[in-house]
């Protein structure tokens, strides 16, 4: 499995070690040293895979390892002097070893090489569970025209009237030293470290292995578990893989002893519904807990199914590359049909469950969800509700579901309305057929009690209590919707005809007032017309870096602290407007945002491939890379301006001057092509 492991350290003359042995060692190349007037060679039985990358202001000769090494010892002439800086790092087992090369390359490139070092990259391969890199990067940074830099230079303390201060009778002045790079600070190293944990962590999610690997200690990641000893090949090695076995040891014997208790815990759920099974049911529930590898309760399904979700996504991703998955789609296929078996029959026992335990509550007026929802508090808090906290349950159980589905609206309002339409317009053609059956419409249905429904079949009115349910779920969502954006731009268009404007354009609107205004309060024509032509900075440059951060998957959505930024990287409109306000910071890098947009579209397209194949009528439609100032010239159009400020007298004024101007405009062009058509030949003017 995929192991961290990565140690840095520094090749320094005070110990009595030399960059052109050390660089010969690790590349298995015979290298000549110019100062002892010797070569080194160290024999290998394997040789190395090794290369040098440099930066844009090394000149030629870095890319020659002998003359780069020799150069370094030539420069750095002090008996203490520091040579380079090197790290060792084992490569991931899982990857091939173009792969691994790959990883590394890029790893170097992006956090050393673009710094302003030169890595002198040896891979080693001796024994093939062991691979693993040695890297030697240089400590002293190029000129712009390829000459060596400086590490650091001297700064003198000066008083307040700038002039030097001294110690007591010492001549020499107070000074202290500054670093021209920072590449020596602790603060560093942990970076590197974390940021291969990244790169190899993205590497296995891309190909699909579940390994990851970490930076942090078991302490710092709050596991309380025994962590293993790196063997390596020294004298000690048998003695640390006894070791590593007796933890492995340990390990299963813990998990066995945390699956059995699941397994109670399990058990105690299936024995508080199985009172409620008949015989049949029982011998049923056994087969589908034997095909599902799972026992048949509403927590465990739930999980299944977010499972089965995963492995799918996954499974046909690979199908898209052309990998031979036959043998696991059917697996999927086949447990899909198991779990929509014990769904129904989960129904149907809850349905009787929830007749025993609350005679009180109106089946009509509630789904299957909802009492789904109400027997797993129930079984979890092993209390039965009555009066008002049932009400209270399912008013919240209510909103629950509620927020479930219009999560898919908040993070793609375009996709998400569409599918709510979609499903609206299928519910009210299946419920228009079985009402023709007995020449009813839709709006006749508004008026007709219970009674009238006795005409139609038990299996027509349960059709129709279906429809009934899902198109009050749908107008309810519609109608959060339609107020989430009202509430929003009635704040900051006080006057606006909102109506007049399609769901679509008041999306923009309101994706720009939610990033540029969280204050929401009322925005002018002026503003609006300055922010066209220079938007506004929103976040500071930190606010940038961090947003990335969580944006690249090193950081959490908990670990921002600004509510604004948590706010504006969940909803897709919001997250392309902040990275548009990254690429014009002159402190974050075009490659850096690039990369993590490819990201983004990566998984974009892998969620869209998903979906198509699991709802009817999917059409994907994304939010595109766009600047600021862009979006804001398109989201707030002339025509959007018009209706957005229909009624507000500034804007009204503005536009009658403007058309006055243009009027005046077109009136004196007219009358000067009239004169010059009538201008004789030798000057004058025809009268």
């Amino acid at each position: 499995m995929a192991i961290f492991h990565m140690s840095f350290s520094n090749i320094s003359a005070g110990k009595g070690r030399s960059a052109i042995a050390s660089s010969a060692y690790r590349s298995g190349e015979k290298l000549f040293d110019d100062q002892e007037g010797r070569h080194y060679l160290y024999a290998r039985s394997v040789i190395p895979e090794s290369f040098i990358l440099t930066p844009k202001n090394a000149p030629e000769w870095a890319s020659d390892r002998e003359k780069l090494w020799n150069e370094v010892e030539r420069k750095d002439r002090r008996a203490n002097s520091r040579y380079a800086k090197e790290f060792n790092v084992a490569l991931p087992v899982e990857l091939s070893e173009d792969e691994q090369k790959e990883l590394l390359t890029k790893y170097v490139q992006e956090n050393f090489v673009d710094q302003g070092m030169v890595a002198d990259v040896a891979i080693h391969r001796d024994h093939p569970d062991n691979p693993h890199a040695h890297v030697m990067l240089t400590n002293r940074p190029f000129n712009p025209d390829g000459t060596w830099g400086i590490k650091s230079k001297k700064q003198y303390i000066l008083d307040e009237n700038g002039n030097k201060m001294y110690t007591g009778t010492s001549k020499y002045p107070k000074s202290r030293k500054i670093l021209m790079v920072d590449w020596d600070k602790k603060e560093k190293i942990i970076e590197w470290r974390h940021n291969w944990a990244v790169s190899v962590n993205q590497v296995l999610e891309q190909k699909n292995i579940p390994d990851r690997i970490s930076e942090k200690s078991f302490t710092e990641q709050g596991i309380a578990d025994t962590p293993m000893q790196h063997e390596g090949i020294n004298s000690k090695r048998h003695e640390r893989k006894a070791f590593n076995q007796q933890v492995k040891n340990y390990r299963k014997s813990k998990a066995g002893y945390k699956n059995m208790q699941e397994k109670v815990v399990n058990r105690c759920h299936l024995d508080s519904l199985s009172k409620h099974f008949s015989f049949n049911e029982k011998r049923v529930v056994k087969e589908l807990s034997h095909e599902l590898k799972t026992y048949i309760s509403l927590e465990s399904l739930d999980d299944k199914r977010r499972m089965l979700f995963n492995w799918k996504n996954s499974t046909l991703i690979k199908h898209a590359v052309g990998e031979d998955v036959t043998k696991q789609l059917l697996t999927i296929n086949q447990q899909e049909s198991s779990l929509k078996k014990a769904d129904e029959l989960l129904n149907k026992v809850v349905d009787r469950t929830t007749k025993k335990l609350y005679p009180e509550l109106d089946f009509e007026q509630t789904t299957a969800a909802e009492r789904r929802e109400l027997i797993k508090e129930t079984n979890s808090e092993q209390t039965i509700f009555k009066g008002s906290e049932l009400n209270e349950r399912l008013m919240n159980i209510r909103d629950d579901l509620l927020v479930r589905q219009l999560l898919t609206f908040t993070k793609r309002p375009y996709v998400g309305w569409k599918l709510l339409m979609q499903q609206e317009k299928e519910a009210k053609i299946d419920l228009k057929y079985t009402l023709m059956i007995h020449s009813d419409s839709l709006e006749s249905l508004e008026h007709v009690d219970k009674g009238l429904l006795e005409k139609y079949s038990p299996a027509e009115q349960q059709t129709i209590t279906r429809a009934v349910k899902d198109l009050r779920t749908i107008i309810a969502v519609k109608q959060v919707i339609q107020t989430q954006y009202h509430e929003v731009l009635k704040r900051a268009f006080p006057n606006g005809d909102l109506d007049d404007l399609s769901l679509v354009r008041q999306e923009q609107a309101y994706t720009a007032v939610m990033y540029y205004d969280p204050t929401l309060k009322p925005l002018k024509v002026e503003t609006m017309a300055q922010w066209q032509e220079n938007p506004p900075r929103v976040f500071s440059t930190q606010e940038h870096q961090l947003g990335l951060a969580y944006l690249s998957g090193q950081l959490s959505l908990d670990q921002l602290e600004n509510h604004h930024l948590q706010r504006v990287l969940k909803h897709d409109g919001t997250k392309q407007l902040f990275l548009g306000e990254c690429k014009v910071d002159p402190t974050i890098k075009n490659s850096q945002i690039e990369k993590i947009q490819k990201q983004l579209k990566e998984q974009q397209a892998k969620d869209d491939q998903y979906r198509k194949s699991q709802l009817a009528h999917y059409q994907p439609l994304n939010y595109k890379p766009v600047s600021p100032n862009y979006y804001l010239k398109t989201a707030f159009s002339d025509a959007i301006m018009t209706v957005l400020y229909a009624r507000d007298e500034d804007y009204q004024r503005q536009r009658q001057a403007q058309g006055l101007k243009e009027t005046e405009w077109e009136m004196a062009k007219k009358q000067r092509q009239h004169q010059t058509r009538n201008r004789h030949e030798d000057g004058g003017m025809h009268l």
